[in-house]
């Protein structure tokens, strides 16, 4: 029988310990540790240099380089940047509900942005804003946002009237007017539609430059649609209100206003 020793070898499980730590390998680590933003030091068979300046390897990057040879710099850049515009809806139950009306179109404005620029090598890979000079104010929209029932008339007419100010939309209007003041139907809105194409092509700030007719009805003076509303040299609704009520004292009918100004060129 063989006598054991008192000795045993070291188990399979056993790691050897090293406390000599070469002092190139432990300055690379301190190096990776010390970068930060996702920069990832590479080892190197070079000895690392002498000093690291933390606070310039800071950078808010996901740019991966070595830590040897490369340029850190900073700068300052201005740019000159829109500034997007905010929209206000206001709720109105006498527009139909689904109905958008802009009142005031907004507008973007322009600010000059100065930003501290960090470059790695003469490539950007961080930037911070220091500075804001607006030179344009951007200006609100202004929305009305319609929440009545579309089948009541009065909101009908509400809703058209304040999409008036296009060709489309001051047609509509007139289409709903003549209907429910006047009880004139389909064949009477087509022979209104031709008389106003031809007289200003449906533009509320139409003016003849010989007479000096004004508005989609062309009236003779303009002034004359004060008896509906002061404000006739802008509001279509105006000038068409009146434009049907001309029309009805004078032809009863848009057809029969249609035919005159076939024979006479004038209405």
């Amino acid at each position: 029988m063989t006598q054991r020793g008192r000795h045993r070898a070291p188990g399979r499980h056993a790691r050897p310990k090293n406390h000599n730590v070469p002092l190139r390998s432990a300055i690379v680590a301190s190096a990776a540790v010390l970068l930060t933003g996702g920069i990832t030091a590479a080892n190197s068979s070079e000895p690392a240099p002498p000093y690291i300046d933390v606070a310039a390897m800071a950078i808010d990057s996901t740019v991966t380089y070595d830590i040897k040879n490369h340029t850190i710099s900073n700068t300052v850049v201005t740019e000159e940047t829109e500034i997007e515009f905010v929209t206000s809806a206001t709720e109105d139950a006498t527009i139909a509900a689904g109905t958008d009306i802009v009142k005031q179109a907004g507008e973007t404005g322009l600010a000059e942005i100065s930003y501290q620029v960090k470059l790695v090598d003469g490539n950007e890979v961080s930037r911070t804003e220091i500075a804001r000079v607006v030179t344009t104010e951007p200006v609100e929209q202004i929305v009305i946002r319609g929440t009545g029932d579309p089948t009541d008339i009065a909101v009908a007419l509400a809703t058209a009237e304040g999409k008036t100010g296009t060709k489309s939309g001051n047609k509509e209007f007139a289409k709903i007017w003549i209907n429910q003041e006047f009880g004139w139907g389909e064949k009477q809105y087509g022979c209104l539609e031709t008389l106003w194409f031809r007289e200003s092509n449906w533009n509320h700030k139409a003016t003849n430059p010989v007479t000096g007719a004004y508005g989609i009805p062309q009236s003779l003076p303009g002034r004359k649609m004060a008896s509906i509303a002061d404000d006739w040299k802008t509001n279509p609704a105006t000038q068409i209100k009146w434009g049907a009520e001309y029309i009805e004292d004078r032809y009863d009918t848009p057809c029969e206003a249609l035919d005159f100004f076939y024979d006479r060129n004038w209405y």
